[in-house]
């Protein structure tokens, strides 16, 4: 009988340091994990790995050099786009929208060029309706209809950005009405890209070579 009850404590015993022994194994692979789960979203905060709400591209869209005027601006802030047209809809829909994030008022057939501020950045904001604006504004449409659609309300934002080790102009467009459905949510979605292209051009503005 004592050998049996010997032989059953030896087996508690085993078995409380087999315990004890996985905890400590466990513990440490919880470690490496959440350590591992902790810097990658460090590297997020950082903007090292910067992730934004739209794509950039740095090829224009029917391959020309940018737009003068946008070269002219991009050293002081990103630039913004706005191209419209008489008969559209939903150029109806956002001009309001776009008015009011930019804190301006004007006429739909005017042309407008003004640098504004955004918060306490500045952008170079051009109104651009085609059936009125000059020829080289109207023809910028090509120069940035990045996927080529030639669909309007179409709104472009130039930043800057890293490519193969140069600094250079980098830019997205944004079609129709977001394919969003209310008011707020378009106004909020084109101030989240604004200021996610006023960061990345802070980042790169230092190494900006015009």
């Amino acid at each position: 009988m004592k050998q049996h009850y010997r032989i059953l404590q030896f087996a508690v015993i085993f078995g409380i340091s087999a315990a004890f022994i996985g905890m400590s194994l466990g513990t440490d692979v919880y470690e490496r994990v959440h350590e591992g789960i902790v810097e990658v979203l460090c590297l997020g905060c950082l903007k090292l790995d910067p992730k934004t709400s739209t794509t950039y591209t740095f090829e224009t869209a029917n391959n020309q050099s940018h737009s003068p005027f946008v070269l002219d601006n991009i050293s002081e802030g990103i630039v913004f786009l706005h191209f419209s047209e008489d008969a559209c809809p939903g150029c109806d829909i956002m001009l309001p929208i776009i008015q009011d994030i930019v804190s301006l008022s004007f006429d739909k057939n005017d042309m407008v060029s003004e640098q504004i501020s955004f918060n306490n950045q500045t952008i170079s904001y051009f109104y651009i309706n085609i059936d009125h604006a000059t020829e080289i504004r109207s023809d910028a449409l090509e120069i940035y209809d990045k996927r080529q659609i030639k669909g309007l309300p179409m709104f472009t934002i130039i930043s800057l950005g890293y490519d193969k080790g140069i600094i250079r102009p980098s830019y997205t467009s944004l079609y129709g009405t977001l394919g969003l459905d209310s008011d707020h949510a378009r106004q909020e979605y084109i101030e989240i890209v604004i200021e996610e292209a006023i960061t990345i051009w802070e980042e790169n503005r230092p190494g900006y070579i015009p």
